[in-house]
């Protein structure tokens, strides 16, 4: 079973670092301190998400950002474009992310060159560093993924790239979304949700009696056959499978099924 997590690190380097990233995301880059931690979104033309991220700013002119490696490609590629002109360098860095129990120096996370530490709901740390050495008391990645999914921490995977606004995946309610920060791709149509509309999906966890071969994206259906939501995430859990999903904020009144499986409100769920 994989020890890493399937994660790449991007490294922004060169004068320009800030600029670009707060002109591209929903978190405030400029006003962030060196030395902490962002995590939030880049988002379309459409206030769809395209990537999410955790990014730490090492130094106004180096911030590692980490996302899903399969995202981190289109990513690459999306951002190429607004790099062009600026004063920044993008390329793919060494480290490698991990997941581990080993308890944090302070329950505040911690960032330098060669390492961050990111604390992850109190149980669990997420690390980036060289893989020789690795962290101490790795876990696995499956047991990292359910333990994100139970406490609902979406993430982008290819699949669903450009299909949900950040509202869809919680973001707004979990503090990816700085709605002060000013103009950034996307913002018009993701703060006319939240200042003058209401989400008609949230996030919910739901769980298949068995091991299924769901993916990311595939639809939640209602008695007659309707879309009701989608699977965002989904992971093996024991005999069953922990299916993240956005889905009507009325799921509880209905008879879901995900590839015509029963899918059933997860007690597991910590959100």
């Amino acid at each position: 079973m994989s020890q890493k997590l399937s994660d790449t690190i991007l490294e922004f380097t060169g004068s320009d670092a800030r600029t670009v990233l707060q002109g591209q995301t929903t978190r405030n880059f400029v006003a962030a301190e060196t030395g902490s931690v962002l995590e939030g979104a880049f988002c379309d033309l459409k206030g769809r998400v395209i990537a999410d991220f955790c990014a730490a700013i090492v130094r106004d002119d180096h911030i590692l950002l980490r996302t899903d490696t399969e995202v981190a490609n289109y990513l690459q590629s999306h951002l190429q474009k607004y790099l062009m002109f600026s004063k920044t360098r993008m390329t793919a860095s060494k480290l490698s992310v991990w997941a581990s129990r080993e308890t944090a120096d302070s329950d505040s996370n911690s960032v330098s060159e060669s390492k961050v530490t990111v604390i992850r709901n109190g149980e669990f740390t997420e690390v980036w560093c060289n893989e020789d050495p690795r962290p101490n008391e790795v876990i696995d990645a499956n047991t990292y993924h359910a333990n994100r999914l139970t406490h609902g921490e979406a993430r982008v995977r290819s699949a669903t790239i450009g299909k949900y606004l950040p509202q869809d995946l919680n973001f707004d309610i979990n503090g990816l979304i700085d709605f002060d920060k000013g103009c950034y791709t996307g913002q018009e149509i993701i703060a006319r949700l939240h200042y003058r509309g209401q989400p008609k999906r949230r996030l919910r966890l739901l769980t298949l009696a068995s091991q299924n071969d769901v993916v990311a994206g595939d639809k939640i259906l209602n008695v007659e056959g309707k879309s009701i939501g989608t699977v965002v995430e989904c992971v093996a859990h024991g005999d069953e499978c922990l299916c993240l999903c956005e889905t009507v904020i009325d799921i509880d009144s209905h008879k879901a099924s995900i590839q015509d499986h029963v899918a059933t409100p997860s007690a597991l769920q910590r959100f």
